[in-house]
């Protein structure tokens, strides 16, 4: 067990490669989803797709409490307050309950209003409405599963998620093989078959979560005292989760938005998108993963008060992921035939996924500013900045110029990804000069000698 007072001192690559497994799972999720119904049907995989980008809209709405908690937390720990850590902990998990209670039942009353906005044939609506009605009624598990996750990695027991969500994908992708290929005669369900298992896997992976945290004495979780938690507990987690999910958020509702813009092209453009997206996900989850042990690794450091630490190695973290990225956009360009015919071989598809993996080569280094040096800003307290700018650029270039190049200048679905990465590039680069600066250095969240947020 590692105790209280080694919390800054854990390894970078020991926290971190538990947490590239995790995410590489959580994205292999998705992407078997997606493997197994383009077997059943191309429209079930546009729908699945589709749908896809308004659950991550939810996980990012539940990563409101989890990376604000997940920030307040490593900074705790940083100063070795075990108690403070404790309350947030439980603070956390209340607040997420509630949220995803509300939202379930927002999505699923209001999800053929939300289909409306998108121009889709019958039977992709149909698909699209079976997956989005199921998810979000079990989306309660995968609100609290994410807290615990945050939970156990911020006090060092990284590895722990990363088994439970090794043990989740066989649940799911055994409940997708039965319900899609319908063996010893079971119901072929397909998209619906394919939702249930989603849910499934979500729900026992947070009963599992929930048993290795009460494992752990090192961390602070009465349980008991749940409905005790005080207002200023929220307040804390609140305060510091809305703005920091908020450029996230931003940056998803912008996402919908340009899918909505793809789907108007038809279903070989949106199916192309979903393919390419599918397998880019693996070229950033590298970077992704670096991103998030940053985000710890700082809230140590600053909660230490050692900022000049932080800020030498957010330094190399990034040229790491960078280096990683291109080599990986690189590779994938070169090999994209072999691995695309595992999903598709119409050749209207494949034209446009080439065409998509030809930008990323541009696009996923530029991804990096973004997915590392943001998180680092955050852990350090940095929060306001990279919402404000974030929000203003997603939109004011990465939404206005999907429009502009795709549907006025007609180029398509090439246009909507030049305007992609024409914003990961300034926006990331806007933000390395932010950290390069130092700013962020005078906005710690704990101060040292009180219990008391520095808001």
């Amino acid at each position: 067990m590692t105790s209280l007072t080694d919390k800054s001192k854990i390894g970078f690559f020991r926290l971190t490669w538990p947490i590239f497994v995790e995410n590489t799972l959580r994205i292999s999720l998705t992407s078997v989803d997606v493997l197994m119904l383009s077997f059943y049907s191309v429209k079930a995989v546009a729908a699945v797709g589709l749908i896809n980008q308004l659950a991550f809209f939810m996980q990012l709405l539940y990563l409101m409490v989890a990376v604000g908690s997940s920030i307040l937390i490593s900074q705790n720990l940083g100063a070795r307050r075990l108690k403070d850590a404790g309350r947030i902990a439980l603070g956390s998990l209340a607040l997420g309950l509630f949220f995803s209670l509300i939202l379930s039942l927002v999505m699923c009353f209001s999800a053929e209003s939300i289909l409306n906005f998108y121009k889709l044939d019958d039977q992709v609506r149909h698909y699209a409405w079976q997956f989005l009605f199921i998810y979000s009624a079990g989306s309660s598990f995968m609100a609290i599963g994410m807290i615990q996750s945050a939970i156990l990695r911020t006090h060092g027991h990284s590895r722990e998620p990363m088994m439970v969500n090794i043990f989740a994908n066989i649940v799911n992708v055994c409940g997708n093989y039965l319900f899609i290929f319908g063996p010893f005669g079971i119901p072929k369900l397909g998209v619906v078959g394919v939702a249930l298992s989603t849910v499934t896997s979500q729900a026992i992976a947070c009963f599992i979560l929930a048993s290795r945290i009460r494992a752990h004495s090192d961390i602070e979780l009465p349980l008991r005292d749940i409905f005790h938690v005080p207002l200023k507990v929220f307040r804390q987690i609140l305060s510091v989760g809305i703005p920091t999910a908020g450029e996230n958020l931003s940056y998803n509702i912008g996402q919908i938005v340009i899918m909505g813009i793809i789907s108007s092209m038809g279903t070989n453009a949106l199916a192309a998108t979903v393919y390419a997206n599918t397998v880019l996900r693996f070229v950033f989850i590298t970077s992704l993963s670096i991103g998030n042990g940053a985000q710890i690794k700082v809230g140590y450091w600053v909660g230490a008060a050692r900022p000049d630490d932080a800020y030498r190695n957010v330094f190399k973290y990034f040229f790491t992921g960078f280096c990683i990225s291109f080599f990986c956009a690189l590779s994938l360009y070169a090999f994209q035939a072999p691995l695309m015919a595992i999903f598709t071989r119409d050749p209207s598809i494949l034209r446009l996924v080439a065409m998509v993996f030809l930008v990323s080569l541009w696009l996923e280094p530029g991804r990096n500013f973004n997915i590392i040096i943001i998180p680092a800003l955050k852990g350090a307290g940095d929060i306001k900045f990279p919402v404000y700018m974030g929000m203003l650029l997603m939109w004011g270039i990465g939404v206005l110029f999907a429009y502009v190049f795709g549907i006025v200048f007609s180029w398509g679905l090439l246009g909507v990804w030049i305007a992609l990465s024409c914003d990961e590039w300034v926006r990331g680069i806007i933000m390395f000069f932010r950290w390069r600066g130092g700013k962020w250095k005078t906005k710690a969240l704990v101060v040292a000698g009180s219990s008391e947020l520095a808001l």
